[in-house]
């Protein structure tokens, strides 16, 4: 199939001749083709050819792409190509067309979006280039593009490629719909921007970026679509040629100049591309005329016109300025001239909204200081009052510039104060103690009296200094020592600036959270009351301050179970509250981030992911990064990973939980265990015993004693304690296990924290043969989750079948198999693991009872729920269910078979679990059943 209706080497002449002819009524252009000049003689039989197909030339859909005869239709809908069924088109294009598909080989259950090429395409280079694609696609994860899962070949030797399927709306139209607001589409903009850079440091080009290329879900995440013409930018000989082929497969109306021209396609070709889909976004037009005039493929593109002149009004001044000028630099015509990555070009945007000068502009001094008013707009409001109180009548800009001086000089003081602190550090002075080796917290100790002696005559700085202070001991956790230092800079304030300072509304907000962050109820309850008065009473409407209040709400409010609704209206009011007012804020993040835990703690482990993965993403980008918040942002994605049974992703979050905390505070510090107790349990969780005991022989002796414990150690304490059980060493994980119930019950943090406690004490007292206290605690448990929580949810299913197995190993066999069969009622199709289980223990309660066909189905239901298993799992389970078959298969006489798979279990458990446990004994299968 030719790409153009005449060799490509006339295309320039033949294009500008065919736009002469076309300006001529029909009957003069055969004629006009007998007056060609000499020099364009070659050009006829292409350009009467084209001009014979008279049809077409009332349209222009030929002056974009030849027409070609309609294929039949390739497909079908419920049409089978390879392991899915098709449902419906959802586009097609150059390359091929896209279906909505389901798995039909009941591998399991999953919705796709099926890229297909089109048939007459599948050969050569072609075929090699969609595979390439597979392979792009397959190097690319990141939460705005979306996820590859899988690629091969149907019987018929179609090749297919299914990627995420995402339910959503184009860039444009999710804009358009929603009236949204310069700052909202920016905010989408720097989504698109992130997965443009992630693609980039792949080194891979995307080369067709556009609107429509873009979906926005209804949660308000983008999502980045069509990696099928990228270009690997260390592809060598043979690939850049692949990539050449079919050259233009950009769309011409968002094609940067060098792939109309055939140039060099780089990072700079997705940046001009970024500028004008910016452009658009808005302005709510392009730069340029649409090209559909065949003359235009090749036809030289100017400097854009600025995005302000396509508006007028409010609309025009919103543009003017540094909108103007980062598309203007997105949008050169020389490659070189634009940003140099996509990083820059996102940076700028988040300066403009963050009112910060952006680099792609050089603004003068009045402009900065216009942006430094924005930014600072509360402190300034102040001091703009106190000004106007002693100097009425003077201008702003003299304001300014006393302010700036003012603000000028309280800096030097805070730097040549923290110079002579941190002299305390310096090898070269004498002291008692080493230089060099003083702690954080001696410089801190070192410091507070000398700001108290130092500027006992200037209080702002007093202030300011005490609060940055107090904020580092907290930081490094010294509680007495932050509140001492928190109550000294609050009555600072209050004797000199009064009862509604900031300061002070910011503390009693922060007391609040505190209080609520450390489950004292009582203190939580009133400090939360006392905030709310306090800035009622003010008449503080303050976004940001509000906004905290109702993360503290949610906090105070998922202590009691009678309250999910509730708490989940605090916390998305929260998250409204930032992401309308101060979308690009550490405490959006922390909105998001309690959010996420919401969601994870109610099973909805699907959006808790996604939450957590748009706080960490956010926390990233952020002017003044806190690598402390990083490092919880990416441990609870990694406990949301975990909960979904996807070990590989939640190892490397954990990991990356901990590589921050060792660079901010330490390998051995407290910020650091919590991280690296979650590596372990998931780890363990994996199988992987050996390496989560290493990593747990190095963290446990770092944790302080049972009896001082708080939320995270008692958290890592109950975890070792419960692998320690698993393993088959209950009577060393018990003690960590009661240490952790007892701090549960009277500090519970999260309401649920006191009956997961009572479960794993009560399966680990069962392992240890303390039948009594094993019920006991196994019994409450269960009553505490049913008073508290939904038949439906995984946490009451996974009690119930540890309670039924208690029962069924007590002998206990019509209780045991209620308990089963109750899971089972609630199942609902789902694949949990303890789904699988409750047919395990239906098939041991059949065999006990003589029901060997009853046991039989059972069984085989277990290991086929676990072949498909989604969620939450361990390792070790698997081995349980392959002992019960095996079990069933003796009964019934298959000797062999039992044994085959006695000896699979055995091997596994071998690997993960502790020498001499129950199931790391060999056992030899007799036709009544096992036989030690």
């Amino acid at each position: 199939m030719k790409a153009l209706p005449c060799p490509p080497a006339l295309w320039p002449r033949f294009s500008a001749r065919l736009d002469e002819a076309l300006t001529l009524d029909e009957p003069e252009r055969l004629p006009w083709l007998e007056r060609l000049p000499a020099e364009d003689r070659e050009l006829k039989p292409w350009l009467e050819a084209v001009l014979r197909q008279g049809a077409l030339l009332s349209t222009r859909e030929l002056l974009q792409r030849p027409r070609l005869p309609e294929p039949p239709p390739a497909f079908l809908p419920q049409q089978r190509v390879g392991p899915w069924r098709l449902e419906a088109p959802l586009g097609s294009g150059g390359m091929g067309s896209v279906w909505r598909a389901r798995r039909a080989d009941g591998a399991y259950e999953r919705e796709v979006a099926l890229k297909l090429p089109h048939a007459h395409l599948l050969s050569g280079a072609l075929q090699a280039r969609f595979a390439r694609e597979r392979d792009i696609l397959a190097a690319l994860e990141h939460p705005h593009i979306a996820r590859f899962y899988d690629a091969g070949l149907a019987d018929d030797g179609q090749p297919w490629l299914a990627i995420e399927y995402v339910e959503g709306e184009s860039l444009m139209a999710h804009c358009a719909a929603r009236q949204l607001d310069v700052d909202a589409r920016l905010r989408l903009m720097l989504q698109v921007a992130a997965a443009v850079q992630a693609a980039h440091a792949r080194l891979i080009v995307h080369r067709d970026l556009k609107p429509a290329n873009v979906l926005v879900t209804a949660s308000g995440a983008v999502k980045l679509l069509d990696f099928g013409i990228a270009k690997l930018l260390d592809e060598d000989e043979a690939g850049g040629a692949l990539s050449q082929l079919g050259g233009r497969a950009a769309t011409p109306d968002y094609a940067a100049p060098e792939q109309l021209s055939g140039g060099a396609i780089t990072v700079a070709t997705d940046i001009y591309a970024l500028g004008l889909m910016l452009f658009e976004l808005l302005t709510g037009s392009r730069p340029f005329a649409a090209r559909s005039r065949l003359g235009e493929w090749l036809g030289p593109r100017g400097e854009a016109p600025l995005a302000s002149s396509r508006l007028g009004g409010r609309a025009q001044a919103r543009l003017r300025g540094d909108l103007d000028a980062i598309c203007a630099k997105a949008l050169e015509p020389e490659a070189s001239r634009r940003y140099a990555s996509v990083e820059g070009f996102a940076a700028d945007l988040g300066r403009h909204l963050a009112h910060e000068p952006i680099r792609a502009r050089h603004i003068g001094r009045w402009q900065r200081a216009g942006k430094f008013a924005r930014r600072h707009r509360r402190p300034l409001s102040f001091a703009a009052l106190l000004t106007l109180v002693v100097a009425a009548g003077l201008a702003g800009v003299v304001w300014q510039a006393q302010r700036a001086n003012e603000e000028a000089r309280r800096a030097e003081a805070v730097k040549g104060f923290l110079v002579e602190v941190f002299k305390a550090s310096d090898p070269r002075v004498a002291s008692d103690t080493p230089r060099g080796q003083i702690s954080a917290r001696a410089l801190l100790d070192l410091a507070v009296p000398k700001i108290k002696a130092r500027f006992a005559d200037d209080p702002p700085v007093q202030i300011e200094l005490l609060r940055t202070v107090a904020d580092l001991y907290r930081e490094l956790r010294e509680d007495d020592r932050y509140e001492a230092l928190q109550a000294e800079q609050l009555a600072l304030v209050r004797a000199h600036y009064g009862r509604f300072h900031p300061n002070l509304l910011d503390g009693a907000v922060e007391a609040g959270g505190r209080a609520c962050a450390r489950a004292d109820a009582e203190a939580c309850a009133r400090l939360q009351a006392a905030a709310g008065a306090l800035l009622r009473e003010a008449d503080d409407h303050d976004p940001g301050r509000r906004g905290l209040w109702w993360i503290n709400e949610g906090l105070r409010l998922q202590a009691d179970p009678g309250q999910i609704e509730a708490t989940r209206r605090a916390f998305e009011t929260a998250e409204a509250l930032f992401a309308q007012h101060q979308p690009r804020s550490h405490g959006r993040v922390t909105a998001l981030m309690e959010l996420a835990s919401f969601e994870q703690t109610h099973n909805q482990t699907a959006r808790g992911i996604e939450h957590n993965r748009q706080a960490a993403e956010l926390a990233a980008t952020l002017p003044d990064r806190n690598d402390a918040e990083l490092q919880t942002l990416w441990g609870n994605l990694g406990l949301a990973y975990q909960q979904a049974g996807r070990f590989a992703e939640a190892g490397a979050a954990f990991g990356q939980s901990a590589d921050y905390a060792e660079r901010t505070t330490g390998a051995d510090s407290p910020n650091a265990w919590s991280p690296r107790g979650n590596a372990a349990r998931t780890l363990h969780l994996a199988g992987e015993r050996a390496a989560a005991l290493r990593e747990y022989a190095r963290l446990i002796p770092l944790l302080p004693p049972l009896d001082r414990m708080d939320r995270d150690v008692a958290t890592i304490r109950q975890h070792y304690g419960e692998r320690l059980a698993a393993e088959g060493r209950p009577e060393e994980g018990i003690p960590q296990l009661e240490a952790a119930a007892r701090y549960f019950e009277k500090q519970a943090v999260f309401e649920f924290a006191p009956r997961l406690a009572r479960r794993f004490l009560g399966e680990a007292y069962a392992r240890a043969g303390r039948r009594a206290d094993a019920r006991r605690e196994l019994r409450g448990a269960l009553d505490a989750y049913l008073a508290n929580d939904a038949e439906g949810n995984q946490p009451v299913m996974a009690m119930r079948e540890s309670w039924g197995r208690f029962l069924l190993d007590e002998g206990e066999l019509e209780p045991a198999k209620a308990q089963f069969q109750a899971i089972l009622n609630v199942a609902g199709g789902r694949a949990l693991a303890h789904i699988a289980l409750a047919h395990g223990g239906l098939a041991r309660v059949a065999l006990r009872q003589g029901a060997i066909d009853e046991a039989e189905q059972e069984s085989a239901a277990a290991l086929s729920v676990w072949a498909v298993l989604s969620g939450f799992r361990d390792v070790r389970m698997q081995p349980y269910l392959q002992r019960i078959r095996a079990d069933v298969l003796a009964a019934r006489g298959e000797l062999a078979a039992a044994q085959a798979l006695e000896d699979a279990a055995w091997t596994a458990s071998q690997q993960f679990d502790a020498p001499g446990s129950p199931s790391t004994r060999r056992r030899r299968m007799t036709s009544s059943g096992p036989a030690d």
